[in-house]
């Protein structure tokens, strides 16, 4: 008895399911992305951002210019001079290119392996936060010290 309950519940909401599908219409219910909706990247910390740059060893892979900071020299090809011209792209493209596998590289003249870049997946070690603050780092103009 309770089976065929268990079966006639089943029956009925897979019906109501199979009639909303083929009403073609979204019932009231389900979220929408509202009108004139957008997502821009926030403004980060740019002084946490160095912290987190550290801290990452990005410099191993990178050049960039840290007032204050000496930094060892990285290896020749690894990975694109960070400065200054990066600082004058959109937010959005480097957050992209810091949780994504690159297939598109903004550095004239870097070369890509199996149309990657050689950089790795570093989602597991940022927290948004670190992302966000990492993305103000590298957005800071070529003559902008971070202040301690």
């Amino acid at each position: 008895m309770k089976r065929a309950k268990r079966y006639e519940m089943v029956i009925a909401v897979w019906l109501a399911v199979a009639s909303l599908a083929g009403a073609g219409e979204v019932p009231a219910h389900t979220p929408q992305v509202p009108p004139g909706w957008s997502f821009s990247f926030p403004d980060g910390n740019a002084k946490s951002g160095q912290t987190v740059f550290m801290r990452m060893e990005c410099y191993s892979c990178h050049h960039i210019a840290i007032p204050g900071e000496k930094l060892p020299a990285k290896p020749a090809g690894i990975g694109p001079d960070l400065t200054p011209a990066y600082a004058r792209l959109p937010k959005d493209y480097l957050a992209e290119a810091i949780i994504k596998a690159h297939t598109v590289v903004a550095a004239p003249g870097y070369v890509m392996k199996d149309g990657l870049a050689g950089m790795g997946n570093y989602n597991h070690f940022l927290t948004v936060q670190e992302l966000i603050d990492l993305v103000a780092f590298l957005k800071r103009g070529p003559d902008d010290a971070v202040k301690p």
